[in-house]
């Protein structure tokens, strides 16, 4: 074993542990300060970085996410703002994401567009995850385990059976094949979720079926930010996570699901 590899091992084996119990055994509160620590403190500050902003600039951009923040757990109708704004955001971006050619002067040329988006994709989905944690902790240990299942599916498929690249042009290793692996593992993840969360009848099916659509959407996430750190000339968005890159590089997939997933569970009225 390369010592890569046991670092890479190690650092994922301390996330594990500190993610559940933060995430079952920390209040929404608690939660909340943690979240909001690392997602938009840290995650800001990557994101921040991949922009070219710096000095003043960079802790003024971080400081006005803080702020809609706390505006945002202070409200609930300002939360579920954000978390709508997320939702539509992500769309509209798997659609760019999918138009993208690489080459294309189109981010270079509209640096704004980029750390606009920031406030989109981080505050809503620390909105999100907050909501969620606050409806039950399960939820979002579930999301959790949902996108690393898809995002391991699709790699270990992509590695024995790709050969279709998905969007060369952003992720040159993503594979068609990987994407059908991955929502496999989402599928078999979401059954026993939905198994384990003693879901009614009449909820479990709409369980799985939003599970597959946000596993879909994870995608995205993984892109953009891949993206991201192309249009940067980076290789990861930061350093903090020996072996894994920065916060950004492990909740890619996890920030374009939470504000789907929030939404998915408020509209079909799912009790857990």
């Amino acid at each position: 074993m390369t010592e890569a590899l046991k670092t890479r091992i190690i650092t994922a084996s301390v996330l594990i542990v500190a993610a559940l119990i933060f995430i079952l055994v920390f209040s929404t509160p608690w939660f909340a300060i943690v979240t909001l620590i690392l997602l938009i403190s840290i995650g800001g500050t990557e994101w921040a970085n991949l922009v070219s902003l710096k000095d003043i600039r960079k802790g003024l951009y971080v400081a006005w996410m803080l702020l809609l923040a706390y505006f945002a757990y202070k409200s609930v109708t300002l939360s579920w703002f954000f978390v709508t704004l997320g939702f539509f955001w992500w769309f509209i971006n798997l659609v760019m994401l999918l138009k993208y050619k690489q080459g294309t002067d189109f981010y270079k040329n509209n640096p704004l567009m980029l750390r606009l988006s920031g406030f989109f994709v981080i505050v809503s989905a620390w909105s999100a995850a907050v909501i969620l944690h606050s409806h039950s902790p399960y939820l979002v240990l579930f999301l959790v385990l949902l996108v690393a299942a898809a995002d391991t599916g699709a790699y270990f498929t992509g590695k024995s059976f790709g050969k279709n690249k998905l969007v060369p042009q952003i992720s040159p290793g993503k594979t068609r094949e990987g994407l059908l692996g991955g929502i496999v593992a989402s599928l078999i993840v979401a059954f026993i979720g939905a198994s384990l969360l003693g879901l009614e009848e009449g909820y479990f099916s709409s369980f799985i079926y939003l599970s597959v659509i946000v596993a879909l959407m994870s995608v995205a996430g993984d892109l953009f930010i891949s993206l991201i750190k192309r249009e940067a000339g980076a290789k990861d968005s930061g350093n903090i996570l020996p072996g894994h890159g920065g916060i950004l590089d492990r909740v890619d997939g996890l920030i374009a699901a939470l504000p789907l997933f929030a939404l998915g569970i408020n509209w079909s009225a799912i009790q857990i």
